[in-house]
């Protein structure tokens, strides 16, 4: 191996250790967290889908600004204030008995933390960090994103029952500040010849620029709709159809391992098929994973889903920074990549909601998330090969 191919491990694994709690606390644990919630404070189903929706929507808004801030102030600023805004909104959030402050606190902490701490603001780091092997660390960050579901679902499993679930949010949320507040100190993208940025307007209209790049920002807004969906119903679903919520919860939690599916044979995928195409192969391993969810009462239906979906989402992460590297340019790729992520949440907002109307109307959980799987099947037939800009 040459040098150029070498990566700083201790701070790539710190950033996935960043990932895997930013996605775990509340973006993953919400689901396991969704029925104990409902029994406990008797709001409805739609008002606390409708809470999700709002911090997938701040996410998305935010991740611009979050994008922007990293590309020209660095990583340690963006880490701090993500650990203190997600500190003190779940501490409110856990306490209250009013699904009005619910909702604003729970919003304002989760869309920080998606704005300032997912794959979008570490992708980027880990680019920064390792000039020379930009791919490799991609591949190894995404990797230690994988088990974001497999550690956080079953902990808030084994936590809800005994605890509740207000203790279980405070800690699964407090581990998280941990990791951001370590990733403060310990990682600074900011140097005197760091990649400028230019003004965030120009950037937006940068990002839009060229059919390959709205066509993928359209792929990436349906897709969001269905994950945003699997990531609130998953363990719903699977307990509707029969499952404890124990199995459910370790399922879903295979689901995000299974990641790993999707993610470590993910280079002769490309090399054989190229991304755009293994691109599309996650999204369709998504929405027929997820057609297998509606039905999912029994551990092999459950496995099933697991594993379809698993190597979905788990393809669908690094291949969004392949790509985004290849249509956006290094310079500003923060920001770029927020322009992404903000259609991919934007849009996902729009999933749970929608499901929780549907599933309260109908009294079935497996409609609404078969309508998010046609959704995310639409993605693949729009993507299109990439034009140099």
């Amino acid at each position: 191996m040459t040098t150029a191919a070498r990566i700083p491990r201790a701070q790539i694994g710190v950033l996935g250790v960043i990932t895997i709690a930013a996605y775990g606390c509340w973006f993953y644990a919400f689901g396991v967290l969704f029925d104990p919630i409902l029994a406990d404070t008797g709001w409805s189903e739609p008002s606390l889908a409708v809470a999700f929706s709002v911090s997938s929507l701040l996410s998305g808004a935010g991740s611009i600004p979050g994008g922007w801030m990293l590309d020209r102030f660095g990583s340690r600023g963006v880490f701090g204030l993500a650990a203190i805004v997600t500190l003190a909104g779940f501490q409110v959030a856990a306490g209250t008995s009013d699904i009005i402050v619910f909702t604003v606190s729970s919003s304002i902490a989760g869309g920080t933390l998606g704005a300032l701490a997912f794959y979008h603001v570490t992708q980027t780091t880990a680019v920064r960090i390792s000039p020379r092997s930009k791919d490799r660390a991609i591949a190894v960050l995404t990797i230690w994103g994988a088990f974001a579901s497999a550690i956080y679902m079953p902990i808030a499993a084994l936590l809800v029952e005994p605890l509740g679930w207000r203790p279980t949010l405070r800690i699964v949320t407090t581990s998280a500040v941990i990791a951001l507040a370590v990733g403060a100190i310990t990682i600074s993208t900011k140097t005197t010849d760091m990649p400028g940025s230019r003004h965030v307007f120009t950037e937006l209209w940068e990002s839009v620029k060229g059919n390959s790049t709205r066509r993928f920002l359209i792929a990436q807004g349906l897709a969001g709709i269905g994950v945003s969906t699997v990531l609130v119903y998953q363990v719903p679903a699977m307990t509707a159809a029969g499952l404890p919520l124990a199995a459910a919860s370790f399922w879903a939690g295979a689901r995000g391992f299974s990641q790993l599916l999707g993610r470590l044979p993910l280079m002769p995928i490309v090399n054989r098929f190229g991304v755009i195409n293994s691109l599309r192969l996650s999204y369709v391993a998504i929405a027929v994973g997820m057609v297998v969810l509606a039905f999912a009462g029994n551990p092999v239906l459950a496995a099933v889903y697991a594993v379809l979906a698993g190597f979905g989402v788990g393809a669908t992460s690094p291949l969004i920074g392949m790509n985004s590297a290849e249509l956006f340019g290094e310079k500003s790729l923060g920001t770029a990549m927020g322009v992404l992520y903000m259609v991919f949440s934007m849009m996902g907002a729009v999933g749970p909601a929608i499901s929780g109307f549907v599933a309260d109307a109908t009294g079935s959980r497996s409609l609404p998330v078969l309508l998010a799987a046609a959704v995310t099947a639409l993605a693949a037939p729009m993507l299109s090969s990439n034009q140099p800009r």
